[in-house]
């Protein structure tokens, strides 16, 4: 994560209001009342999650407008916000809910405005798509200056008594925090149980990688119904550690294919086996989220990333601009492929003697060629299928590798 969209505090403000007025239209149980667990179960595939910032397509998604915003993010199952940090760039958030300190890290709630838009919000949402999930981060690593006062314990602080330096890309300089302390580690859970009581939060999300002492302080605090997912991208020494205790990683990954020399996090084929590892090991439900980096116009990555989530996985895809482009992060575009409508999965993942990987869904076929094969495969139906990607119908096609494709009934 790290940068986030711009916006006036007008237009934030002016979304509170827009939402206090629409929020007794919107303040409706529908799905609102469903577990996490059923919410989960009910989704279709491919599962699409947004991580911060929102679809990045204004002429097929406008952002102008709350109902807007939040059209947008309800084509995504899954979504997680920070407010802290995105407010600080004037992010106008999606559920909205804001601490109720000018010191973000000493709030014992979000404000009552904030906290009625964002439940407004979430039940706006979930009239949209009755299966979304709902993340806060939690800061635990560090923070912008403003979260704590400069004198806070909380700080890690250099010999010379100064804060020591965090993220350096920033809307305002970032310092570390320390996690060790045990009154900001109580914090840290404390806030956590303030997101899951407010009934807006399904749960929370760390970055960076996530800190094994406060991840157990957290779960030990939230019970485990509540969700916890960590960035910890395809290490399975984290999965390992991490084992039973989280829900899901957030794997933000740059995988080497075409173009993708720099900034590397992971291969295919780490990112296979964290997908198995991960999905066998961590808490039920399991909420996986791959985010595969790359340029928008490359969309045989797109499919490859796809791909290989729904065949190793029940877990959330996203395909999205890299971090060190100096726009925003996360932020990508809809693609018609994640419109596939497959139902739910039918069986595993079967690796194929040609090398790649299949698995069956409710309303079609699912193919991942990855990288490493470096060759084409063909695929043969009994009966007339529709090739996503292209809208071709056949019994037989032929799938390059670093790519895959879905095959309708």
């Amino acid at each position: 994560m790290k940068c986030n969209l711009p916006c006036s505090l007008l237009s934030r403000t002016m979304g509170f209001f827009i939402t206090s007025l629409l929020g007794g239209l919107w303040d409706v149980p529908a799905a609102a009342a469903d577990s996490v667990t059923d919410r989960f179960a009910g989704r279709g595939f491919p599962s699409v999650f947004q991580a911060w910032n929102p679809i990045d397509m204004t002429n097929r998604f406008p952002l102008a407008t709350l109902d807007d915003r939040l059209k947008a993010a309800a084509k995504h199952d899954l979504i997680w916000e920070e407010p802290v940090s995105q407010l600080g760039y004037g992010v106008q958030l999606v559920l909205g809910a804001v601490w109720d300190h000018p010191h973000g890290g000493l709030a014992t709630d979000f404000t009552a405005e904030t906290k009625r838009q964002a439940q407004a919000n979430r039940n706006r949402m979930l009239a949209l798509n009755p299966n979304m999930v709902f993340l806060l981060e939690v800061r635990w690593r560090d923070a912008p200056g403003s979260f704590l006062p400069e004198a806070s314990p909380f700080w890690r602080r250099n010999g010379d008594g100064t804060r020591k330096m965090g993220w350096d890309g920033g809307s305002e300089p970032y310092y570390l925090l320390d996690p060790d302390n045990p009154d900001f580690a109580a914090n840290i859970a404390r806030q956590c149980r303030i997101a899951i009581a407010s009934g807006i939060y399904d749960g929370v999300m760390f970055d960076w990688d996530g800190y094994l002492p406060i991840v157990k302080k957290t779960r030990q605090a939230l019970g485990n119904d509540a969700l916890i997912v960590c960035n910890i991208h395809d290490r399975l020494d984290l999965g390992r550690q991490y084992r039973g205790l989280i829900n899901g990683a957030f794997m933000e990954c740059n995988p080497k294919g075409q173009g993708q020399s720099h900034h590397q996090i992971g291969t295919w084929e780490s990112l296979r086996q964290a997908l198995v590892f991960f999905e066998a090991s961590f808490a039920v439900p399991q909420i996986n989220c791959l985010e595969v980096w790359g340029d928008r116009r490359d969309v045989r990555r797109m499919r490859a990333a796809t791909t290989l989530a729904l065949t190793h996985s029940d877990g959330y895809v996203l395909y999205a601009d890299p971090n060190p482009l100096k726009t925003p992060d996360h932020l990508h575009d809809w693609y018609p492929f994640w419109d596939a409508k497959l139902g739910k999965p039918a069986g595993k993942c079967t690796k194929r003697d040609d090398g790649a990987y299949q698995r069956e869904f409710a309303a079609g076929t699912v193919i991942y060629n990855p990288l490493d094969n470096a060759k084409a495969v063909t695929v043969k139906f009994k009966m007339p299928r529709q090739r996503v990607s292209d809208g071709s119908k056949g019994t037989e096609f032929t799938v390059e590798n670093y790519d895959g494709d879905i095959f309708l009934k």
